[in-house]
């Protein structure tokens, strides 16, 4: 188990329950993070703060749906945090009158940002211990920007992929999808909780206006974490069902091709369902060379082109044929629009005349004489 106390004086480590009785007694405030390590040696490390059985469980617990609560010298909460690489862990979250409880499993360096900035601000709330939890909330919901980061990447990824062309591993893209959605409803229901929880709270006994104030800012933050993750899922199901839409059109495309190509054939296959009958007539009198060209080539030859011209006439069928642009010669100057008949001299002139007037039109008759 690793434990970690956070207070004015920095951030360091706790061995034993002895040393967290020496915090106890010096009656400052301060903030225990636990991460790791078995129940055992957390239960013995909660007893020493104070905690009620019913409280050791429930922050023992893992599991739970994210709640919050908030009451008489005591607020708990069941969140999320994230780490750097965007996994999401769960932390169990307990407020006292002695000092600020967390409780979570994952890598311990994903918080020494957190523990930093809360040992530098945490000076002066002594008397407010509602204000240091709405701080430490505020922080710790902080690093759900990297969980988010990790959507907007993936979504991105999928995105280029999906511009490549189409994709039919729907498998992929539901699985995204039912995992955003679960998340986007544990937060839902969690943002609810906290809203709930923060209705009314300067009337609850020993909050003052500052705990009141952090709270409520923090209850704002986890709602635009909210609009957020409702954004990223909004996105994933329109790149969901641009995709679904773009590969019901390249099948019609393709459906279309294979329908005019048996269309052009069916001629064909008429011809050859109407020679393959046996009849003796046709098999004694067409039996010659001449009969096997005219009705075994031309014949369903000429059917074939007849096919294609008629749906090229009707628009179904367009032969893409590349013409070479021509290629374009410099215009003489006769030719040239007038604004660009204009020489730097010319331009000059017209700015430099007594009268005003631009001399261009003598240079022009001057180059039509020399080029006659």
């Amino acid at each position: 188990m690793v434990a970690m106390v956070i207070d004015t004086f920095g951030v360091r480590l706790t061995a034993t329950a002895a040393d967290m009785r020496g915090e106890i007694r010096a009656g400052k405030f301060f903030w225990l993070d636990i991460f790791g390590g078995d129940n055992l040696e957390r239960t013995a490390l909660l007893r020493e703060l104070g905690l009620e059985g019913a409280d050791i469980t429930w922050a023992l617990r893992f599991g739970q749906a994210g709640r919050m609560y908030i009451g008489r010298d005591r607020l708990r909460a069941v969140t999320w945090i994230a780490d750097p690489s965007g996994n999401v862990h769960e932390v169990h979250v307990f407020a006292g009158s002695a000092c600020i409880l967390t409780i979570w499993h994952g890598d311990g360096s994903a918080l020494d940002e957190i523990r930093q900035q809360f040992g530098e601000r945490v000076g002066g709330l002594d008397d407010s211990r509602y204000a240091a939890a709405g701080i430490l909330l505020q922080l710790l919901v902080g690093t759900l920007d990297h969980a988010i980061q990790g959507l907007d990447s993936a979504l991105d990824e999928l995105r280029a992929r999906l511009d490549k062309g189409p994709t039919t591993d729907f498998m992929h893209l539901s699985n995204r999808l039912q995992k955003l959605q679960s998340i986007m409803a544990s937060f839902n229901r969690y943002s609810n909780a906290v809203r709930s929880a923060t209705v009314g709270i300067e009337a609850v006994p020993s909050m003052d206006d500052l705990g009141a104030a952090e709270l409520n800012e923090y209850a704002e933050q986890v709602e635009d974490v909210e609009e957020q993750i409702y954004e990223r899922r909004r996105w994933l199901s329109d790149i969901m069902h641009d995709n679904a839409t773009a590969i019901a059109q390249r099948q019609g495309e393709q459906i279309n091709r294979l329908t005019l190509v048996s269309l052009i054939f069916l001629p064909v296959t008429a011809l050859s369902g109407f020679f393959g009958m046996n009849f003796n007539w046709m098999i004694s009198h067409i039996d010659s060379r001449e009969a096997f060209i005219v009705c075994g080539l031309l014949l369903p030859a000429i059917s074939v082109m007849i096919s294609i011209a008629y749906f090229r006439h009707r628009g179904l069928i367009q032969f893409g044929l590349k013409s070479r642009a021509p290629s374009q010669r410099p215009l003489a100057f006769d030719q040239l629009p007038w604004p660009e008949r204009q020489t730097p001299a010319a331009s000059q002139g017209a700015g430099a005349g007594d009268s005003g007037m631009s001399p261009a039109p003598l240079n022009v008759q001057a180059a039509d004489k020399a080029s006659v």
